[in-house]
């Protein structure tokens, strides 16, 4: 199973709450499991509110993370934010490969 992620980067000034309705119409529109809002300001009340009505995606192994992310670039760069999706598991991620049947090795040459 495939974890999706939407992402959207806003650099400009005057957030509103329709920003963050737009990266939720996007990600129910493709299928995303989280969307990623990323701004140079703050989210707004009214960002939050948005954002937190999208409730959380649960991955496979029971682990809850906000469907819909706001960060910031200064909470990024100052490691004091990070996006929340599930982490690298091999066993939820990669399909394992088949087995090969045991027996002597052909020659090559």
């Amino acid at each position: 199973m495939n974890q999706k992620n939407t992402i959207s980067v806003k650099g400009g000034e005057n957030l509103k709450a329709d920003d963050v309705r737009s990266i939720m119409a996007v990600r129910e529109r493709e299928g995303a499991d989280i969307g990623i809002f990323i701004s140079l300001e703050e989210p707004t009340r009214g960002m939050v509110k948005d954002a937190a009505s999208a409730g959380f995606y649960e991955s496979p192994n029971g682990k809850k993370f906000p469907r819909v992310q706001l960060l910031t670039i200064e909470g990024l760069l100052s490691h004091s934010q990070r996006a929340e999706h599930p982490d690298y598991e091999p066993d939820l991620n990669f399909k394992k490969a088949k087995q090969e049947a045991h027996g002597q090795q052909k020659e090559l040459i």
